[in-house]
């Protein structure tokens, strides 16, 4: 399953506060799929962060510290331990990540599906309902309309 959170700066969510909020984001996502599992599976997974290094890797921490210790804005989540950081060009799944970010990228800022055409069945979903990718915009109602077409 793939997550991920595009975040429309603005003036209030810019920098470290969006790259906290998308985090946020991603975290909320992964954890609506572990719970899922459990109610379905009686399954109980939890999750665990590996980030790149990046200059927010010391804010990076304390945040995920914080989701998993007080929960997200939408409550608790699931996460096992304190996230872990290693270099991208050292893990096959942290390129991995860059490339599904860079599609991303390219969907929304460029409207540009080439790489998501074949990563979108990729994100968790079900009943039609999109989990695995957030868009975050200062006005809610716009998000559905400005999604792009994936074809």
């Amino acid at each position: 399953m793939l997550f991920a959170a595009v975040v429309e700066k603005n003036e209030r969510l810019y920098g470290e506060e969006a790259v906290k909020h998308a985090t946020e984001e991603v975290c909320r996502r992964f954890d609506i799929l572990l719970a899922r599992r459990y109610q379905e599976h009686d399954d109980p997974q939890r999750g665990l962060i590996v980030f790149a290094e990046s200059s927010y890797q010391k804010r990076a921490r304390i945040w995920v510290r914080g989701f998993r210790e007080l929960g997200t804005r939408w409550g608790a989540i699931n996460l096992c331990d304190i996230p872990y950081f290693a270099q991208a060009r050292e893990t096959r799944l942290l390129q991995a990540a860059d490339t599904i970010a860079h599609g991303v990228f390219l969907l929304y800022e460029r409207r540009n599906a080439s790489i998501m055409r074949t990563l979108v069945r990729r994100f968790d979903q079900r009943d039609g309902v999109l989990h695995g990718l957030a868009h975050v915009t200062e006005n809610k109602d716009t998000c559905e309309r400005q999604r792009p077409a994936v074809q």
